[in-house]
């Protein structure tokens, strides 16, 4: 082969290991892995080299579609996934799990049955956009993931959760070594190489494949790597600098028309080869293919152009002045397609490239392009062009919609008091320009920044309350308002008539699904508060097979019903049915939108404190406080941190349960029906372990309010706190027993419908009352099965170690040395030999005197 042609084909050299792992990752079935592979690198050390091979190696059974990231420094929306998306309308209700979808389906179609292979250049410059929809792409299994990417900090997030979930193999691709260097060399040249010049080749690239090739490529083109005598000698200098100051020194000596081609196709990132060839010189197009330079893509309809490596971007940018970069954008904007005729990616690329080449395009269009962005979730964008659109001075009816989408984007973003001057503004202007559908818009806005930003639920009902006369001419907008009004009630914890509204809203199939969709979730979770959980699982069902049949935004909604139906069953004391749910993917192909993704960790923290995995439990819910304290749009973190102060608890740290509970207390409460008021049971948990002189009345205290609010579980655990402390021995100012309490609790148990585990926790009330030493620990036993229990450990003098701290409860619950195991993924006899231990640091002789050794009786 003669060198110059082998520099379009560079062999792959030392990369064996990592072609290895990647390959099994694509065409294996271990699921643990299944989504694909990271193949992480500096610029230039062979990573697309190694992903062509890997195409190569499962094209024959595997269909693969390329996408690359436009290299540019404010990225395109949906510009990595343009080829997927062609038959996306931009004016079509667009949101992220409709681009999911259209990329799913024209994958299918596509590939004719075959498993799908998305190969991905350059996963660091992708916007934030496609980054989500490859990960829906990933989980919904749609397709394997081969992703090129820089290290760390470019990495998306949505690629960093696959690979920290596990399903994303990383691939670590590093410099060759100097032996992989001479065998490259060799192998590309075809020949023997001079010792002194591979030598002074390995200096110069120090293992990056791609300078290595740029060296080449100079020094060939300058005539200085000649073969005497079938030995390559190389007589040059060497080019001072990094890649890029050896690239921009080659690409200075291009002719001028290949010069141009390369500068055009750097600007656009891609283009079609008949609009490529309006816009240059056809012989200098392909004299860089042949060079290795461009790559044609010809399976693309029509085939498209692109640089075959982003380092050629940054030369030619270095090397283009401003100017001449204007005059070239306005060149390739002129041939592209009306942006009204536009599919949805195309229409973001002709904004963002008249926006660069100086031309700003018509305010409404910019107003469209940033209602775009909000819907897909990229508010920033949004406020971008929701910005530029009100620099251009448009007419009312313009500055209304964008200062709306503005408004709607600050409040994503966190700039509350933004959002709130937008809001003003926009009212500020002439009544007729604020239609039905702009009022409701605004309105909601508003309602999201008083309820989610300033914590006061109140003002924001009474602001959805003062615009629905204004909508009313309009259904469509006044049911969307009054949706949303429901929500934020039943958000702040909202009961009796205004959760009987809330299930008739629900109720009524007149109204659009997405008003209602989005209901249902705090609805289902009101209702489970109130005492009607067989009434929310109903619920919970029938909007899950409406989430599912829709295959439309409202389809979005399907996770957080799901995570409301998992919640609800583990208040419920049903276990077994949560933590089988939860570990159930069916419905993943359906899509996975972040901003309706649960917190990680939440889900998974209240199922292992369910089963008395208390270290588990610390940890998935330490990961969720952190990702709460980055981000908290729906005011979680309070009950958040409730729940790790009892997992804190349970583990015998309790100290530390104390200080989360008092930052619990700190924390500005607005929405309170997402744990079942669970965040106060949960501090009375603290006060009870810790043996404060008035854990019983605050217990007593928080029953008597959840009575008068008509919430007879949150009654039933604030009782079962103030028993287990009269059982202890703590005092009270009431004058109260322990058959009064028991009494009590159940009554509040034939309130419940669907709380299974209400008649076990009445039962345990009742024989701990009567003194009844073989009924306490049996109603012991069954409530650990619903994940209720009943002796907190104190602080021990003597001190347990962590799997002490897990085992010991567990078995003073009555739980088997067998089911223990079970649940701590660990053997019979290593239970056996950790309580042995617990006997004698706690100087007893048998599991009976567990409970009182551990609650310090």
């Amino acid at each position: 082969m003669h060198a110059t042609h082998a520099l379009s084909h560079w062999p792959l050299v030392g990369r064996y290991d990592e072609y290895a792992a990647a390959l099994q990752v694509l065409t294996g079935d271990d699921s643990s892995t299944g989504y694909g592979a990271l193949l992480i690198g500096e610029s230039g050390v062979g990573k697309s080299t190694l992903a062509s091979r890997l195409e190569d190696a499962v094209a024959d059974t595997a269909y693969v579609v390329t996408v690359t990231s436009p290299s540019r420094a404010q990225p395109v929306m949906l510009g990595a996934l343009a080829p997927l998306l062609t038959d996306v309308a931009a004016h079509a209700d667009t949101s992220p799990i409709s681009v999911f979808q259209a990329a799913a389906d024209r994958l299918g179609r596509d590939a004719g049955g075959r498993p799908v292979v998305l190969r991905v250049e350059d996963g660091h410059l992708l916007d934030g956009a496609s980054a989500g929809v490859l990960r829906m792409l990933a989980t919904s299994k749609k397709a394997r993931l081969l992703v090129t990417s820089r290290p760390n900090p470019a990495i998306p997030d949505d690629l960093l959760a696959l690979w920290k979930d596990g399903g994303l193999r990383w691939i670590d691709v590093a410099p060759l070594d100097r032996a992989e260097t001479t065998l490259l060399l060799r192998e590309a040249l075809g020949g023997v190489v001079g010792r002194d010049t591979d030598r002074r080749m390995w200096e110069a690239s120090l293992g990056n494949p791609l300078y290595l090739r740029e060296l080449v490529r100079s020094a060939l083109s300058r005539e200085e790597l000649l073969n005497n005598h079938g030995v390559w000698t190389w007589t040059g200098p060497v080019v001072p600098g990094r890649l890029i100051e050896l690239v921009t020194a080659e690409l200075r000596r291009r002719p001028d028309g290949e010069r141009e081609v390369l500068e055009i196709v750097s600007l656009a990132e891609s283009l079609p080869l008949p609009l490529l060839f309006e816009l240059a010189d056809t012989g200098a197009v392909d004299s860089l293919v042949e060079a290795g330079m461009l790559v044609v893509d010809n399976a693309a309809a029509p085939p498209s152009a692109r640089l075959s490596h982003p380092v050629y971007g940054e030369a030619i940018r270095s090397l283009v002045p401003p100017g001449r970069r204007r005059v070239l954008r306005e060149r390739v904007v002129r041939h592209l397609p009306a942006p009204h005729d536009a599919s949805l990616p195309d229409l973001m690329r002709w904004v963002s490239w008249a926006l660069e080449a100086g031309s700003v395009p018509e305010p409404g269009l910019l107003v469209e392009a940033a209602a775009l962005a909000n819907r897909l979730q990229q508010p920033a964008d949004a406020r971008r062009f929701a910005d530029l659109a009100l620099l251009a001075d448009p007419d009312d009816g313009v500055v209304a919609a964008a200062l709306a989408e503005r408004a709607r984007a600050h409040r994503v973003l966190g700039a509350v008091d933004r959002a709130q001057a937008d809001l003003v503004q926009l009212h500020a202007l002439p009544a007729e320009v604020l239609t039905p559908p702009l009022e409701a818009h605004a309105a909601i806005t508003g309602a999201d920044v008083l309820f989610h930003g300033q914590a006061d639920p109140v003002a924001a009902v009474r602001l959805l309350d003062e615009a629905l006369p204004r909508v009313s001419a309009c259904p469509q907008s006044s049911a969307v308002l009054r949706g949303h009004r429901l929500a934020v009630l039943m958000n702040a914890g909202g009961t009796g008539d205004a959760l009987d509204e809330a299930v008739e809203f629900l109720s009524d199939n007149t109204l659009p699904l997405l008003a209602r969709i989005q209901l249902a979730a705090p609805v289902q979770l009101s209702l489970a508060r109130a005492g009607r959980v067989a009434e929310a699982l109903r619920l919970g069902e029938r909007y899950m097979d409406a989430a599912r049949e829709s295959q439309s935004e409202a389809t979005a909604f399907l996770m957080p019903l799901r995570a409301a139906m998992e919640v609800i069953r583990l208040f419920a004391g049903d276990v077994d049915t949560a933590e089988r749910m939860h570990a159930d993917e069916s419905d993943l192909d359906i899509g996975h939108v972040h901003h309706h993704r649960n917190v990680p960790g939440l889900v998974e923290g209240q199922i292992a404190m369910a089963r008395g995995r208390w270290s588990e439990a610390s940890g998935h819910l330490s990961g969720a406080i952190a990702a709460l304290r980055e981000a908290d749009p729906r005011g979680l973190l309070p009950a958040v941190l409730a729940l790790a102060a009892e997992s804190a608890v349970w583990v015998g740290d309790l100290d530390e349960a104390a200080r989360f509970r008092e930052e619990a207390l700190r924390q500005p409460v607005h929405e309170s029906s997402t744990m079942f008021g669970r965040r106060r049971r949960t501090l009375l948990w603290v006060g009870l372990a810790r043996r404060e002189s008035d854990a019983v009345d605050r217990a007593m205290d928080a029953a008597d309010a959840a009575a008068k609010a008509h919430l007879p579980p949150a009654e039933l655990d604030s009782l079962h706190v103030a028993l287990l402390g009269l059982a202890d021995g703590l005092p009270t100012a009431r004058e109260l027993t322990l058959a009064a309490v028991a009494d009590r609790m159940s009554a509040s148990a034939k309130q419940c419908d669907g709380l299974t585990r209400a008649d076990a926790m009445a039962g345990y009330a009742r024989a701990l009352a009567d003194g009844d030493a073989e009924l306490v620990p049996a109603f012991e036993a069954t409530l650990a099965g619903f994940g209720i229990w009943t002796n907190p450990p104190r602080q021990q003098t003597i001190a347990l170690t962590r799997r002490e701290q897990e085992i010991a409860p567990l078995a003073a619950a009555g739980i088997s040395s067998r089911d223990i195991a079970r649940r701590l993924t660990i053997s019979t006899r290593t239970v056996e030999s950790h309580l042995a231990r617990i006997y004698a640091k706690l100087g007893i002789t048998s599991r009976a005197e567990l409970p009182a050794a551990l609650s310090g009786r």
